[in-house]
């Protein structure tokens, strides 16, 4: 095969078209919002957010920018869920999103491969028959991962299972007259108690789990470009998501015999040689 068919290093790749980064800058922008006008109210026995958040006219335009920002996030989720179900690429995404045993075994592997223990025992000869005859469990090498990830998965399915529990509890807390009508005031109580902590649960998953492994690991430090300009390049492709790199040069390879097909079928047929 023509190596120029191969995907080149410096080649780019489309990773999140604009609809898909649209919706992840409207995730973001709601998500910081609901937390900057949200979690002060649960350290709010402490001076600082007393300050930050004075009763009267701050306190009010803070409860109207928390709620606009929740029906923003829901229209964004209902984009999102039509996008799914109604777009080819939609459906693709959502089809590679699904867990699969293979994203459990990922995240076994992964974990004895950071750890290291069982080279470190091979190395110091512990076990070493053992491992000769079993070396899938010396973890030589990390997982490869296809089109996503399984933290990328657990991120994804994260973000809408904790989007369903805010928002059932978040308009209970709004509508507090409803919520009392419907459920005794323990149920309303605990509506209080898994927003508060769920919104907390989602700051810190956030700053330290999704910051860490989109921006500030070893591989994108400083920053991953791809939300902002939705592409990838072939190095990236080839060393973070190995299996679909080789399903791309699969393609590639058929695509290039077919053309070459073609081309000796020109030759071979009547009346196309030259005059």
């Amino acid at each position: 095969m023509d190596e120029r068919r191969l995907p080149r290093d410096d080649e780019t790749f489309m990773r999140m078209n604009l609809a898909e980064r649209v919706q992840h800058f409207l995730l973001i922008g709601t998500f910081f919002t609901l937390m900057a006008t949200g979690l002060p109210l649960f350290f709010y026995g402490f001076k600082f957010f007393n300050w930050l958040l004075p009763s009267g006219r701050a306190f009010a335009v803070r409860g109207v920018l928390h709620r606009g920002a929740a029906i923003v996030l829901i229209l964004n989720l209902a984009w999102h869920a039509g996008y799914t179900v109604f777009t080819r690429r939609g459906r693709e995404n959502f089809r590679a999103m699904v867990p699969r045993g293979k994203d459990f075994r990922d995240a076994f592997e992964q974990l004895l491969y950071n750890l290291g223990i069982t080279r470190l025992l091979n190395r110091v000869g512990a076990g070493r028959n053992f491992f000769t005859r079993h070396p899938y469990w010396l973890f030589l090498e990390p997982p490869r991962y296809d089109r996503y990830n399984f933290v990328e998965k657990f991120e994804y399915w994260a973000v809408g299972w904790g989007s369903a529990v805010m928002i059932t509890s978040g308009f209970f807390m709004w509508r507090v007259d409803l919520s009392l009508r419907l459920f005794p005031l323990w149920v309303h109580n605990i509506f209080i108690v898994v927003h508060s902590y769920e919104a907390l649960l989602a700051f810190l998953a956030v700053i330290i789990w999704h910051m860490y492994n989109v921006h500030f690991n070893p591989e994108d430090f400083p920053m991953s470009m791809t939300w902002l300009d939705g592409k990838i390049t072939g190095r990236e492709l080839r060393t973070l998501h190995p299996l679909e790199y080789e399903r791309m040069m699969n393609e590639r390879k058929k695509a290039a015999a077919e053309e070459r097909r073609k081309d000796e079928e020109r030759r071979r047929s009547p009346g196309t040689g030259a005059l």
